[in-house]
């Protein structure tokens, strides 16, 4: 049905091919500022004007706060009734229904594994980090999230290359004595939710029920899925069902819980008869800022981002002496950016870790630069530990004019006119845990991801010490992930640069083929 203003007239012709394509399969790569949200949204209302029931619409999100995203600009267009939850969410009711159908007890779920975890470490002599239960339940996560079990896990971390900070044999101990004690208690955890509710879709009459209540099915950040979610989301899809799924592999960001983003980049070889939309235009950042972003991407990432908007600056790349030096200049910067009428909330500073944002939080607030921190996302089983009103939006909460300050993972799906992304030395970026070459593209992804939350200006640093006192504080190198960074800022400044136009294409190209031939060595490696 029209609507006033209709946000249909104001699609580009993919995005349109998105929402209005008959396939009943549909995999979209949307790149960053591609619009995935808005296209995802105009799906599901396409459907609704094209007469689908909203009670047979089921939308899966990765988190709470994308799935009332969902539900308000649903809301906005004057649809209501459309299923909307996180994948825990949507497991937990397939649970619930098969087990209630079935007469067996009703679920007694584990809120809370890492208090467990932490008696079970105490129990055992041999481990002495501090942090043991944190990197344990991490494990366990991951290690559920693939499909393999305290059994198979060991020959699993050797054929992978996996090194778990505290052994592969410590991990198989603890986690099969925490098996055990679910056992004993009847209790399952968050991780068993998607390995019931997939095991529940393989009873024939069950999934009969749910694929009729389940006709269309529609995945965010499909990017992000792991093996078992995968496999709940095959069992979901009876042969007449659709399926509709937005996502970009270049933003795969959370392997440390099992994401693999081959499942959407192979998604059409997978399941039979998808096919692939690709929206690879940048509604949001600077030619200046999608060109350089992408040259830190893996070298077989197949990234061929455009840019929509119109020229900026070209991004800078600034070093210091130490971190008090690197955070001065940031908030130098900010005073020196900030014009008259301009929020500070369109200013973000984004680290690898909460830690490295400490110094830049005391030197902004000690500088009269009011900052905050970026909220904790509504995340992973977040609607599933405090359910929320699934049908009406919940108001997003405003915060006051601040600086934001988050990591690279928190930033994801958010955009500032100014991004610094500080501390980009090696051993945060990449981050000293990753050990493997996929872990090492991960990083890689995670630093595009930041620095494409830019729309105008990007700034990124690194400090060669954490003090200046060289006798306590080990010296830096900066990313080597900014090595390629800077040859594509060289080359934005030679094409700018006034020269000799014969003498200007030459060095243009010079520098383009040395990129080229970076990226080529990298990828031999």
């Amino acid at each position: 049905m029209p609507r006033e203003n209709d946000p249909f007239a104001r699609l580009t012709p993919p995005q349109r091919e998105a929402v209005t394509a008959e396939d009943q399969r549909l995999a979209v790569f949307a790149g960053a500022g591609a619009g995935k949200t808005r296209v995802l949204t105009l799906r599901v209302a396409r459907m609704v004007d094209d007469g689908v029931d909203p009670t047979h619409v089921l939308a899966i999100t990765f988190s709470r706060k994308a799935a009332q995203e969902l539900r308000r600009r649903l809301w906005n267009l004057g649809i209501e009734g459309i299923r909307t939850g996180t994948f825990h969410r949507t497991a937990l009711e397939l649970v619930e229904i098969y087990r209630t159908e079935r007469s067996l007890s009703p679920l007694s779920l584990l809120s809370d594994r890492r208090r467990v975890l932490e008696r079970l470490v105490e129990e055992t002599p041999s481990i002495h980090h501090t942090m043991a239960s944190a990197f344990l339940d991490t494990e366990i996560t991951w290690a559920k999230s693939t499909g393999l079990n305290p059994e198979s896990y060991a020959r699993a971390v050797a054929q992978t290359r996996r090194r778990p900070t505290l052994g592969a044999q410590v991990v198989v101990d603890v986690w099969s004595r925490y098996e055990e004690e679910k056992t004993r208690q009847g209790w399952i955890d968050f991780d068993d939710l998607i390995i019931e509710a997939a095991r529940a879709l393989e009873d024939p009459t069950f999934a009969e029920a749910i694929h009729w209540r389940s006709r269309h099915v529609l995945v965010d950040e499909f990017q992000d899925v792991n093996p078992m979610q995968f496999a709940m989301i095959t069992r979901l899809l009876s042969p007449a069902a659709t399926l509709f799924c937005v996502g970009d592999p270049n933003q795969s960001i959370y392997g440390f819980n099992g994401a693999d983003p081959s499942l959407l980049r192979t998604l059409d070889r997978r399941i039979e008869g998808t096919r692939i939309i690709v929206l690879d235009a940048n509604h949001r950042s600077s030619p200046e800022i999608v060109s350089s972003a992408a040259a830190v991407l893996p070298s077989n990432s197949g990234a061929d981002v455009r840019a929509t908007q119109n020229s900026g600056a070209i991004p800078e790349l600034v070093s210091s002496v130490d971190d008090f030096e690197e955070a001065t200049f940031v908030a130098s910067k900010l005073r020196g950016l900030r014009v008259s009428g301009r929020s500070w909330r369109s200013f973000a500073v984004l680290a690898r870790t909460n830690a490295q944002l400490v110094l830049i939080a005391d030197t902004l607030k000690a500088n009269g630069i009011p900052c905050e921190y970026l909220a904790p996302d509504l995340a992973r089983a977040s609607d599933v530990r405090k359910p929320v009103d699934l049908e009406r939006p919940h108001v997003v909460e405003e915060h006051g004019d601040a600086v934001a300050l988050g990591t690279f993972h928190r930033a994801k799906g958010l955009e500032w006119s100014s991004v610094f992304v500080v501390g980009v030395s090696d051993g945060f970026v990449p981050h000293r845990g990753a050990s493997s070459p996929e872990a090492n593209d991960e990083e890689r992804r995670l630093l595009y991801v930041a620095m494409t939350r830019a729309e105008q200006e990007l700034i990124v640093t690194w400090s060669a010490r954490k003090v200046a006192d060289e006798t306590s504080s080990p010296a830096r190198r900066r990313s080597p992930f900014l090595d390629p960074f800077e040859e594509a800022l060289s080359i934005l400044r030679a094409e700018q640069r006034p020269v000799a136009s014969q003498q200007g294409v030459h060095h243009v190209t010079k520098l383009r083929e040395q990129l080229a031939r970076q990226r080529e060595g990298e990828e031999s490696v």
